[in-house]
């Protein structure tokens, strides 16, 4: 009410002006003409001033939502609009107030969305880029998902059915036929017909994609929530042609082992059985002994040899790589089988690089497959024959040749050179030997200084072994001029 006080004071004014304009009229101090004029000009007045005040109540709200730091407090008690315009500002402010509670909320919910995104995304990438095949198949076995690892065990668009089944017909009409291989296909269908049994079934297949035939494992699982209800099956390809190459390799060295050391045993158990029996006469027993020291340095060499390959395989040997001259490595091997090659009269040469040859190797490593190499080429190289130490610069790699004019090789032997306990059968009489000492120089050339090795071999002209190593010095110490690749 006290907003409108001063509007009240004017109606009361104007039925005041119109009761003693009648009074006048009735008792005949004035005519009505009179009467009338002085009413109107009371009214005419009396508008003009409420319409004035109405407009400066207008003014003021104007100014307030101008400058919103000025006092309302008096509009709200003074003003004709004062209690329509706090109202309005209450609505007002408490839009804004709910109006930035859901921006906040919106903002975090935009944050928690965002941050799922991106797990979501890692976990997709994650399961892309794996080797392992992945593929995902909804409720109503629709695939929903898999990695390129998979994508050679899902049929192309071109090779399915025109007419897909519906997903409400038996497992065996499913989409399965006209998404994946057989081999899948049947696995998912047992898994999910015979979810009550197990909820996970495996099977392995050959599978022949790009010309290459490769043994796998799959492993189907069924994906429940918390209220046992379906949620899909998920399906896990792997490649374990490796690991049953592994285990064949395995069950092969441990058959080779078990036979090069049978071999022995069997002389020495007969050997010792003559001289028990007391059959022999003493220079035939003087031999027996020592044909039974032969066999057990054949033993020593190769358990020895065994053990230096599993120690290095396994990682107990430390590998300790430092930056070297490659000659003075080649030099120092040279002169260790100089001796040996002497007694055989056997020309050993060595035709090394005038170049600086940089190289980050582990030094008696290395040293040591170089004198294998060496060792081999002179115990299979006849008397008066020749052997040749190279070294030279190939591009980026330095490069190792042991080059002799003896038995050579087989063609047939050459893949199996490397194999653990090969032996070439036409070169057995010449020398004895364990069929570790190449596999020993492969893994040292390959596995530890991330090189190659390779033969060349022709029977009764010579073989020749290479060897790869990349070049170049780990610690810059001192830069070399390295010339264009030559060959010395």
């Amino acid at each position: 009410m006290k907003n409108y006080a001063n509007y009240w004071y004017l109606v009361v004014l104007l039925i005041v002006v119109s009761c003693a304009d009648s009074l006048l009229v009735t008792s005949g101090l004035t005519n009505p003409a009179i009467a009338l004029v002085i009413a109107l000009t009371a009214s005419l007045a009396g508008w003009a001033w409420l319409v004035k005040s109405i407009q400066k109540d207008r003014d003021q709200i104007m100014a307030c939502l101008k400058n919103p730091e000025l006092n309302r407090s008096k509009i709200q008690h003074k003003n004709f609009f004062g209690s329509l315009f706090t109202e309005a500002l209450q609505k007002i402010e408490h839009s804004d107030s709910e109006l930035l509670s859901t921006k906040q909320v919106q903002t975090i919910l935009k944050a928690r969305l965002n941050s799922l995104i991106k797990k979501e995304m890692l976990r997709e990438s994650v399961l892309k880029n794996l080797d392992t095949g992945i593929m995902i198949f909804d409720a109503q076995h629709v695939l929903e998902f898999s990695n390129s690892a998979a994508d050679a065990f899902l049929i192309s668009k071109a090779d399915q059915n025109e007419t897909h089944s519906d997903s409400s017909l038996s497992l065996s009409k499913t989409l399965f036929n006209d998404t994946v291989i057989p081999e899948l296909s049947r696995l998912l269908t047992k898994t999910i017909q015979r979810k009550d049994a197990t909820s996970c079934r495996r099977t392995e297949f050959e599978f022949t994609s790009n010309g290459s035939t490769n043994h796998f494992c799959a492993i189907a699982t069924n994906l429940c929530d918390e209220n046992q209800t379906a949620l899909g099956t998920v399906v896990v390809i792997e490649n374990n042609g490796e690991e049953n190459k592994e285990k064949t390799n395995h069950a092969e060295f441990v058959s080779s082992v078990a036979h090069e050391l049978k071999t022995p045993m069997s002389g020495i158990k007969a050997y010792v059985e003559m001289l028990i029996d007391g059959e022999c006469e003493a220079d035939e027993a003087m031999e027996l002994y020592g044909f039974i020291n032969e066999q057990i340095d054949r033993l020593t060499r190769l358990v020895n040899s065994m053990l230096n390959l599993a120690r290095i395989e396994s990682g107990v040997v430390d590998i300790k790589r430092h930056d070297y001259e490659l000659n003075d490595i080649l030099k120092k091997a040279f002169d260790v089988i100089s001796p040996t090659a002497a007694e055989k009269e056997i020309t050993i040469t060595t035709q090394l690089s005038d170049l600086y040859l940089p190289v980050h190797v582990d030094k008696d490593m290395l040293g040591q497959a170089i004198i294998n190499l060496l060792s081999n080429a002179v115990k299979y190289t006849p008397h008066g024959h020749e052997v040749c130490l190279r070294s030279r610069m190939e591009e980026a790699s330095a490069v190792i040749e042991v080059r002799d004019t003896g038995l050579g090789i087989p063609e047939d032997s050459l893949p199996h050179i490397f194999d653990r306990f090969y032996r070439v059968p036409e070169n057995n009489r010449s020398a004895a030997g364990t069929g570790l000492g190449l596999s020993l120089v492969h893994f040292i050339v390959t596995n530890v200084h991330n090189g190659s090795i390779s033969v060349q071999s022709k029977v009764n002209e010579g073989t020749c072994f290479a060897i790869n190593i990349p070049l170049g010095h780990k610690e810059k110490k001192r830069v070399q001029q390295l010339a264009p690749s030559a060959t010395v």
